[in-house]
């Protein structure tokens, strides 16, 4: 299946806010029913080191965040480009574009079905972003196979709004196969240091990558790539 980046509805301007708070309930309840909340929750758990500040990047409207706070007894802060003014959240959700601007200090990071929003240059560019202020980052996503996508149209896409009906097809397209998340990480964090794990769920219903950084290492390759930057613009 050949990557379809085709956008998805929920990032057009002009959503209605009711519309966007009805897809984003009901994007919790499938991520309740596939047990992504669950898997984010019992990674975390499973650490031995300290989660006393949670990041939830591309968080939404926090639902999401919310659970996982209430799970784990410990305060979450949600970031994401978009902030929904009339939409309450039962976070702190912070507006900012999380592959270039500076992101709260957190014990762990979780991105839950982000990655397939961004090209490979920015999927790597947040990678990067998140090693300046968080000692790991749990990303998960989807796998873009054909098995996931059937059992979408069969058994989840019946049940959720239109909205999502239609973005979690065009999600499916337009993630990456695990080969190519694997090369892209890899990518980032060359020369840093950091170690990452992949896994990836039966039914390649889910694939999750877990990063370890080298947080001074991230910092000082992102300072070389800025310099580098600078010199380039001026010549």
């Amino acid at each position: 299946m050949t990557r379809d980046n085709q956008p998805e509805i929920l990032e057009c301007d002009g959503v209605p806010e009711e519309v966007v708070e009805r897809a984003y309930r009901d994007l919790a309840r499938i991520h309740n029913w596939l047990g992504d909340t669950r898997f984010i929750i019992d990674a975390i758990r499973r650490n031995s080191l300290p989660h006393r500040q949670i990041l939830d990047v591309g968080c939404g409207t926090g639902l999401v965040a919310g659970e996982v706070s209430r799970k784990l007894k410990t305060t979450v802060i949600g970031v994401d480009i978009n902030r929904y003014s009339s939409i309450a959240t039962p976070v702190p959700i912070l507006q900012v574009n999380a592959l270039r601007e500076p992101l709260p200090s957190a014990d762990v990071a979780f991105s839950m079905h982000l990655g397939h929003h961004l090209s490979e240059a920015d999927l790597e560019a947040l990678i990067l972003n998140v090693g300046r202020s968080c000692r790991r980052f749990i990303l998960l996503d989807l796998v873009r196979h054909w098995l996931p996508l059937i059992l979408f149209r069969l058994f989840i896409a019946p049940l959720v709004c239109p909205v999502n009906a239609e973005d979690g097809q065009r999600s499916i397209r337009r993630s990456y196969t695990p080969v190519e998340l694997r090369r892209v990480t890899a990518s980032a964090l060359a020369g840093t240091g950091s170690s990452f794990r992949l896994s990836v769920a039966p039914f390649n219903n889910r694939q999750v990558i877990d990063i370890s950084y080298d947080n001074a290492a991230v910092r000082r390759k992102l300072e070389m790539r800025h310099e580098s930057d600078v010199v380039n613009a001026c010549r």
